[in-house]
């Protein structure tokens, strides 16, 4: 079952199962809901325990979900904002991509002063932190688990204020809290990895806008400092290295030797040289690297996360309840014909 629908099922699934006598959700609208459903013409499906829905139970569940979250909308407007809360920790999304954003933006300006180190130190820990993510992916599992367990702490935080508004729903929305946790954590794992990728796009473009505003809007010049050890030559080398597949790309060429010794900041000269040439090739470098490999890892992981919300299993205490609804519709005078989905 898709991902919405079951999360609708089992919510309507919760509250039946917790409220027996129809306080947050009156018995005759249960049955009038199955009625109005169910009809009776609906494929049977397999007595034993284990057995899964039909595509035409499916069908049915859904609908009747649909019917009676209508009614409960009525009598408690903040029903969909459980269902949207549960689909995932959004707030934490934006804060996410905002901070790291962020974060891009401070590291452009950690070289200090007024003109912009070349060799761009926060760019190359930011290459070799991705990369170590690429071969270790153990950040990966740890902020899925983080973030599984802030999506239920939300729900359970969400599900605290509002029973206390609504009494009989509560017992209903702490169980379909549980039922959802179990089956949604693959959910909250493949959201968490495609929301890592992009939160790490979004520092290298958070960086590329800083160095950016540096080179533009402050008019920073470019240089680099280099003690006894680090002469114009060892400089053009490690710089070929850096911005090497950028230059190729660009078709912005590095200085030789010579002229990347005429950048060197020193006492009498701290100005530095264009900057304009550098934050290209900083920004071209930081694409590759970081943003074009980290895209095609958020795509990946969209497509699991798609996938996945596809076909969610069906728990099988759906198999029962289902049995349960038609076992009580034919037990009503007048229902006798009620076929079993």
């Amino acid at each position: 079952m898709q991902e919405r629908a079951l999360r609708k099922v089992l919510l309507i699934q919760a509250i039946e199962e917790t409220d027996r006598v129809g306080e947050a959700l009156p018995l005759a609208e249960r049955s009038d809901a199955t009625r109005a459903i169910a009809g009776k013409n609906l494929a049977s499906i397999e007595t034993q325990p284990e057995a899964q829905l039909s595509s035409a139970t499916e069908w049915f569940l859904v609908r009747r979900a649909d019917l009676l979250l209508r009614s409960l909308r009525g009598r408690s407007p903040g029903i969909d904002y459980v269902l949207a809360v549960a689909g995932g920790a959004t707030s934490l999304d934006r804060g996410l991509l905002v901070f790291a954003f962020a974060s891009g933006v401070l590291l452009s300006f950690l070289d200090g002063g007024r003109v912009i180190n070349i060799f761009a130190l926060p760019l190359v820990v930011l290459i070799a932190w991705n990369f170590l993510m690429y071969v270790l992916r153990l950040r990966s599992r740890l902020f899925a688990n983080f973030y599984s367990r802030w999506a239920r702490t939300r729900i359970d935080r969400l599900l605290g204020h509002s029973t206390r508004f609504n009494a009989p729903l509560a017992p209903g929305l702490r169980r379909f809290a549980g039922d959802w946790w179990e089956v949604a954590r693959p959910l909250f794992a493949a959201r968490a990895l495609g929301l890592l990728h992009i939160a790490a796009i979004a520092v290298a473009l958070g960086l590329i806008a800083g160095y950016s505003f540096r080179g533009i809007i402050l008019r920073a010049g470019a240089g680099w400092e280099g003690g006894n050890a680090l002469g114009p030559g060892t400089a053009h080398t490690l710089l070929t290295v850096l911005y090497g597949p950028a230059s190729l790309i660009t078709g912005i060429s590095l200085p030789p030797a010579a002229g990347i010794a005429e950048l060197r900041l020193t006492a009498a000269s701290r100005s530095g040289g264009d900057a304009t040439p550098w934050i290209h090739l900083i920004a071209w470098t930081a694409a590759l690297y970081i943003v074009l490999p980290r895209l095609i890892l958020a795509l990946v992981a969209s497509f699991n996360l798609w996938r996945l919300s596809r076909r969610l299993p069906t728990p099988p205490g759906v198999v029962s309840y289902v049995r349960n609804l038609f076992a009580a519709e034919r037990s009503q005078p007048g229902n006798g014909e009620l076929h079993d989905v």
